[in-house]
This record gives C-alpha cells, sequence and structure tokens, in this order.
C-alpha cells in the first residue's frame, strides 16, 4: 500500500496516466497532500464534438469538459478513494468510493459508483453508456498503475 500511496502523491504518476489516455486533452489542474497525508487531485478532460462517442452526441454539445477530482486517503493497511466527476453545462455526473486492502502479494480493489444523467428519454442510454466507459477506464487505471509500480520511481 505504501508504494500506491506514494504514487498518488507523485505529480510524475498523475501525468503519466493522464498520457494513457487517448484524446481529451487532459490536465492536471491540481495535486495536493496534506500534513495527514490526505491526497487531493483534480484533472480536466475536454473533448470537441467530433470526438464525442455517438450516446454522448444525442446530447448536441459542440465540446465536453469533464472534470474528475479524486481524494486519497490512508487509512494504515489500507487506502480510500473519493472519485466525482462532473461536466460543466451538462445534466451529467458520477461519484464513487474505491477501497484499496492488501490480498496476498498484490492489492485487492473494491468499489462502488454512481453515474447520473438527467435527461428525459435518453438518460439511461447515455447513463448505460458513460457507466460502460468508467470500467473500462478503472482497467486502464489499473494497468498504468501496475506499469507504474513496476518501473523505478
Amino acid at each position: 500500500m505504501p508504494a500506491i500511496l506514494a504514487a498518488f502523491r507523485d505529480e510524475r504518476y498523475w501525468r503519466s496516466r493522464l498520457g494513457a489516455f487517448e484524446g481529451g486533452s487532459p490536465t492536471l489542474d491540481t495535486l495536493d497532500t496534506d500534513s495527514a497525508g490526505r491526497t487531493a487531485v483534480t484533472m480536466t478532460m475536454r473533448f470537441g464534438g467530433d470526438q464525442l462517442p455517438d450516446p454522448l452526441r444525442r446530447l448536441r454539445l459542440a465540446s465536453l469538459e469533464i472534470v474528475q477530482r479524486e481524494v486519497w486517503v490512508d487509512e494504515g493497511d489500507r487506502a480510500r478513494g473519493e472519485i466525482t466527476v462532473h461536466a460543466p453545462r451538462t445534466p451529467m455526473s458520477g461519484r464513487g468510493v474505491v477501497d484499496l486492502a492488501p490480498d496476498g502479494p498484490g492489492t485487492r480493489l473494491t468499489g462502488t459508483a454512481t453515474v447520473n444523467v438527467k435527461v428525459p428519454l435518453i438518460g439511461g442510454a447515455i447513463a448505460t453508456f458513460v457507466a460502460g466507459q468508467l470500467a473500462v477506464g478503472i482497467v486502464d487505471v489499473v494497468a498504468v498503475t501496475d506499469a507504474w509500480l513496476t518501473e523505478s520511481h
């Protein structure tokens, strides 16, 4: 767990993680760790309307900005993350809680997430799409984090 939390405090980790995303012009907006070891990070992804997948094009957006904030807390042999996502000027938001715990030689990740899309008729289809993208994104983040930890940082 210490290595994962150290990565979360390292700006190079976040830049590596953002670099793994295709498109979206990701930016690392803030990264702060307080004296208690609580790390907060804010990232923004920006997409042009032509970059949006079909379900999101139904919202007829010229562009889309997604702001993601993660707060990670060291809980001894465990870590807990709270993640919020919102897309300003849209009816979309989400939040999740992630727990990291030792599991033999590795780490077990468990979590829950909620996606809110407040659009009559098509909101359910968009929420289903976004939830699927979040699941894929988690797998990608785990892969980036594993790669980061196996390198000598």
